[in-house]
């Protein structure tokens, strides 16, 4: 197989200058932290759709998803088709709602809807699951690097996690979000190569359905156990996640109708997961059935190999060029994965948490300078936890799995029925994220239950005690025998459910805390009623204004275009980046190539000029038709003091 050779890293250093300088670029438009947090709700719609399909993919798809596609063949094909429709069932649940929101934090109506002390309780949990699941990220990056550079993992780390916190640091939303449309070009244009090449190499896509075996819904992996029950829980997850977890791309863009076509963006683009994703690790099955006789994977045969099969079908099939592209991709994919997480948990944290208990009359230019010091602290605490995962033998995917699943059902059952249910008390998002995690942390880590039932037993009490919480509210008020009954039929029937369905020989400290456990549900069942039943009439009143504003159509005219904003012409900016991207990668031809390694370089050079090329074009022609439409809302609505806004709309 090919090494990287010094045109390769011509390409990579030159990547590494053009994300330093869209971040330089983009930081004079962060005057304030609703430019750095919400790109100033003028991000355009189809930016921000690329943006939030490709907030899911990093190197982690190329390494701990690809060696799980390699183990279980078809199996994972489910895991990959579902995206469209969570994209789908998410946008319609919330999308239009987080508009409405006017929020500049993903937590910032939980304040309102809930109370403070909810806010503060979501985001700790909420910056928990995005920091460790962060470092799993970084740590696949830096695996996919090891035999790429050949250098110590832990300089890696050190050096790709820098990379990130400098561009996190100046570019803010608007820099992810160009950089995410960048990347995005690229990633697919590569993606879209390596899969016919790589069927090229068995036959035709003909040959790999004979050479495989039918689908099988029992897998185990590392040492944990997969079943159909775990793609229809991840199916669960990720559609309520991307309701609860869209909040950025959401309410970035200017109004309502904008907001859901940046959903339904994502969705589109989902429907290539997995051809373009999919496909090259059940290739490489067919064509390296065992790891160990293959010199490129020797060397970590004791370390996960099969992590490692999509870079070696890259280093296998494209030349000295594309192969620098895709190492460049793959650093774009996690910087802008990365850079996301880092500046939606600096949010929380400096606007929710900090400014919330600490500094409420802390204004918008000291919110930024907050924000990026708290974004750089993840950054630091992010990189640690990639050191010590990069080293795991639990797996790259086994890791991600166990965060995703333990945090995001207790986080996103509040966070999104809390834009859609009215009349759950202010408490109950407090209740519903407690019992979530009890119960999920229990039955998955005391009691050894596989993923999928962990997640259908968390989710049901999750939203059980949420949905549930203004019948139990009155019940206290009115009833406290029957609640009181509740709350013991409760302890005994999850105490039941523990003892009954315990997976393998746990020790016995574990069913004794899952025996506390279950009458930890039941006490704190009456607890959290008799919080229910304090909600007020003012309180009530709160809620209902909260949910008026929600019923409010955005005013573009008042809301985004009479707030100042400068022009920003991004996507001129972006098209010259990768056309700029194109011509270097038609470089290629110069240093001597085979027939289909000329196709592929000419297939990767065309995709990114002619993209690049459209999106100059038609970036000029879209500031003409912004600044008229400024003059229009302006003179229409009596609007003062309104300059051009941020372009790019097509």
């Amino acid at each position: 197989m090919k090494s990287v050779n010094a045109f390769d890293i011509v390409i990579i250093f030159t990547y590494f200058i053009i994300i330093m300088g869209i971040g330089l670029f983009f930081m004079k438009v962060n005057k304030g932290g609703k430019e750095y947090f919400t790109g100033g709700n003028m991000i355009p719609w189809w930016m921000s759709g690329l943006s939030l399909y490709m907030g899911n993919f990093s190197a982690w798809i190329f390494t701990g998803a690809a060696g799980f596609a390699y183990t279980a063949g078809w199996f994972t094909t489910l895991y990959f088709a579902g995206g469209p429709f969570a994209y789908i069932i998410g946008t319609a649940l919330t999308a239009k709602r987080w508009r409405r929101t006017r929020s500049i934090s993903p937590l910032q109506y939980t304040y309102t809807r809930y109370n403070i002390t909810t806010q503060q309780f979501m985001g700790f949990v909420i910056a928990t699951n995005f920091i460790l699941s962060a470092g799993v990220q970084l740590a696949s990056t830096c695996k996919l690097f090891a035999p790429v550079i050949g250098i110590d993992l832990t300089l890696i780390v050190l050096l790709i996690g820098t990379i990130v916190m400098i561009h996190n640091f100046l570019g803010g939303l608007w820099g992810d979000m160009a950089m995410d449309v960048v990347q995005g070009v690229i990633l697919l244009g590569i993606t879209f190569i390596v899969m016919p090449m790589s069927l090229g190499l068995i036959g035709g896509p003909a040959n790999l359905i004979n050479s495989l075996p039918p689908i099988s819904f029992d897998h185990w992996y590392n040492g944990v156990h997969y079943t159909e029950h775990w793609a229809i829980s991840i199916f669960i997850i990720t559609s309520l996640g991307f309701a609860a977890g869209g909040h950025q791309r959401f309410y970035s863009v200017k109004n309502e109708k904008h907001a859901r076509r940046v959903g339904w963006t994502a969705a589109c683009l989902a429907i290539t997961v997995p051809l373009v994703f999919g496909i090259p690790p059940l290739v490489a099955k067919v064509y390296w059935p065992d790891l160990a006789q293959v010199d490129f994977f020797k060397p970590f045969i004791d370390k996960n190999p099969q992590d490692l099969v999509f870079v070696g079908l890259v280093f296998k099939l494209l030349p000295h060029g594309l192969i620098g592209v895709f190492i460049a991709a793959m650093l774009a994919a996690t910087m802008t994965t990365l850079s996301t997480v880092y500046n939606m948990v600096s949010s929380v944290i400096s606007h929710d948490i900090y400014k919330g208990i600490f500094r409420p009359d802390l204004d918008d230019r000291m919110l930024l300078k907050v924000g990026r010091g708290v974004a750089f602290t993840l950054g630091l605490i992010v990189m640690a936890l990639a050191i010590s995962f990069v080293h795991s033998t639990f797996g790259i995917f086994n890791l991600m799995q166990a965060f995703f699943t333990l945090f995001n059902i207790p986080v996103i059952v509040p966070m999104a029925f809390g834009l859609i249910f009215r009349r759950v008390p202010k408490w109950s998002a407090v209740a519903a994220i407690s019992w979530g995690l009890i119960v999920g942390a229990t039955t998955r880590y005391a009691l050894g239950w596989d993923i999928g039932p962990q997640v259908y037993l968390s989710f049901v009490m999750t939203l059980g005690i949420f949905a549930t919480s203004d019948w139990t509210g009155n019940l206290y008020k009115k009833n406290k025998t029957a609640l009181v009954l509740i709350a013991l039929a409760v302890t005994v029937g999850m105490g039941l459910l523990f003892r009954n369905f315990v997976v393998g020989n746990p020790p016995d400290w574990h069913l004794t805390l899952a025996m506390a456990a279950a009458l930890v549900l039941g006490a704190s069942l009456i607890g959290f009623a008799r919080m229910f039943a304090k909600e007020t009439e003012e309180d009530r009143r709160v809620v209902a204004e909260f949910f008026k504003k929600l019923d409010t159509p955005i005013d573009v005219a008042t809301e985004v275009y009479g707030a100042g904003r400068k022009q920003v012409s991004t996507l001129p900016l972006v098209g010259r980046t990768i056309m700029f991207m194109g011509i270097l990668v038609s470089a290629a031809f110069l240093t001597g190539l085979s027939g289909s390694e000329m196709i592929a370089v000419g297939v990767m050079a065309g995709i990114l000029i002619f993209f690049g090329g459209m999106m100059w074009v038609l970036g000029k022609r879209g500031e003409q038709k912004e600044a008229e439409e400024i003059a229009r809302l302006a003179s229409g609505a009596g609007v003062g003091n309104v300059e051009p806004a941020p372009s790019g709309t097509l």
